[in-house]
């Protein structure tokens, strides 16, 4: 064997071994668009010559702010939503004039809501790519949260089903038939769909988690229990101003009382006995 027979037949069984770069079509142009849009990434496919280079940094700077306001609006839309069946269920079947900790109760059913979308999805992966269980959960937590390792994806393998070297040293692809192209298209669209439904879910379970925690933080304080700035000191009628010092000492028992939770008693300035 020559040395430039020997460099062709591991240039041949180095591409047959290895995934080649797919060709741009329009799945997967659409497909590059969704992963830089979503910020997903997933590396199978990305610009190779330095006019696609150019033009994929200037589609993301547009694209990528309008994707995350289209997510997010979408997503307060659907916690929105979410609070107004929550009221209602409880109005109409709980017989409550006024519901409360809403936004805890719709997060926790966004939550819910998103978990039955993973175990769906892990199956309906399984199902179309013959992946495990465990697989199928891992590739959706991965696509949804944008980590995008690309290790697991949603790709027709370009496998060569055949060793042979034409005149240039490069395999010949076979082209798609056009039954084969029209599913791939309709699949990838229905994939790009569920995902960004997907994106949409994640979005308001961390909307609703973000008002959940905002909603506690603003409940309303018990009407007998001592505030902590507000407190207005009374100050007797014909007496002078209270000292520095006490002042400071009731303020101290005043954020003492304030963080156990005690009631408020009589509680008056202490008597100051001054003498000429």
């Amino acid at each position: 064997m020559t040395i430039t027979e020997f460099n062709n037949f591991s240039n041949v069984a180095h591409e047959a071994l290895s995934e080649p770069k797919p060709r741009w079509t329009y799945v997967e142009g659409m497909d590059f668009v969704l992963q830089a849009l979503t910020t997903i990434g997933y590396g199978y496919i990305t610009p190779q010559t330095p006019s696609g280079q150019i033009l994929c940094i200037f589609v993301s700077l547009i694209g990528i702010p309008i994707t995350l306001l289209t997510l997010k609006s979408v997503s307060e839309l659907i916690t929105k939503l979410v609070n107004a069946v929550v009221a209602k269920f409880e109005k109409k079947a709980l017989k409550r004039v006024a519901p409360k900790h809403v936004q805890s109760k719709s997060a926790a059913i966004l939550i819910s809501l998103m978990l039955v979308l993973m175990i769906a999805s892990s199956f309906l992966t399984k199902l179309l790519q013959g992946w495990t269980l465990v697989e199928g959960a891992y590739y959706w937590f991965i696509t949804l949260t944008t980590i995008g390792f690309g290790d697991y994806v949603f790709h027709q393998p370009q496998k060569i089903k055949q060793l042979s070297v034409n005149s240039s040293g490069k395999f010949v692809k076979e082209d798609f038939d056009e039954k084969e192209l029209i599913f791939a298209v309709l699949q990838k669209k229905l994939i790009t769909l569920y995902s960004l439904m997907g994106l949409c879910i994640v979005a308001s379970v961390l909307n609703s988690i973000m008002a959940a925690i905002e909603e506690r933080k603003c409940l309303p304080r018990c009407p007998r229990c001592l505030p902590l700035k507000t407190q207005d000191h009374p100050v007797n009628n014909g007496q002078h101003d209270i000292p520095k010092q006490h002042e400071s000492d009731i303020d101290i028992t005043c954020l003492n009382m304030e963080k156990t939770g005690m009631q408020r008693t009589n509680m008056g300035s202490p008597a100051l006995n001054e003498t000429d």
